[in-house]
């Protein structure tokens, strides 16, 4: 079994260690974080070092792959870290075993898809996005690079979605919907038209209330 790594050490990683144990998926490796301690135990696994040690370990045999396992609020380190070891370090997908992926869908690599998640035909999830419990991702959709879905998330047929976007819990997306890069959609919000400014929307009509 390959032997795993986190980048991070706080909440989403320790969730995260429990369930690659709990499914079977890796053994863990232990912790990557300069925030804390070398050697330090944190959920019986211990810090293995910061982001300067990852290639040094991974070339020593200490783990197989990596998982950045850091949450939605800090997606610039979401996506620098994986920038930094993209084609050096291979990242691990974390698939709950029950999520559907349709044999013609397309998944990037550091992906995590939760309990209930569904991802239909012919749809495509890129590298380093995370979707959470029951969410859709339907028929030709696409979820570009560093994206976030929160809990029960649906989105009709052939929605893209850009990258770094922050989907919250309830969203609903009609279908064909374009979303920019950069797009912070609130809990509950309704989508029936193309997003085409990065910014945070509000409420069911998803309206914008801060330009980035």
């Amino acid at each position: 079994m390959k032997k795993i790594a986190f980048l991070g050490s706080g909440s989403l990683a320790i969730d995260l260690c429990e369930r690659v144990q709990l499914w079977n998926q890796y053994d863990v490796a232990g912790f990557i974080d300069g925030n804390c301690e070398k050697g330090s135990v944190i959920s019986g696994f211990p810090v293995l070092g910061n982001d300067d040690d990852v290639v040094d370990l991974f070339k020593s045999g200490v783990f197989d792959c990596i998982y950045i396992a850091i949450g939605y609020l800090k997606f610039q380190i979401r996506e620098k870290l994986y920038n930094r070891f993209k084609g050096i370090v291979p990242f691990a997908n974390i698939i709950s075993p029950t999520a559907y992926v349709h044999p013609t869908a397309t998944l990037g690599e550091g992906v995590q898809l939760s309990d209930g998640v569904y991802i239909g035909q012919h749809a495509t999830v890129e590298d380093n996005v995370l979707i959470t419990l029951q969410s859709i991702v339907n028929h030709g959709g696409l979820v570009k690079k560093h994206t976030f879905f929160s809990t029960r998330v649906t989105t009709a047929g052939n929605v893209t979605i850009g990258e770094r976007c922050f989907v919250g819990v309830g969203v609903v997306i009609s279908d064909g919907i374009t979303i920019c890069d950069d797009v912070w959609l609130s809990p509950g919000s309704i989508v029936v038209s193309d997003i085409k400014k990065s910014g945070q929307y509000l409420s069911a009509a998803a309206r914008l209330v801060n330009v980035k």
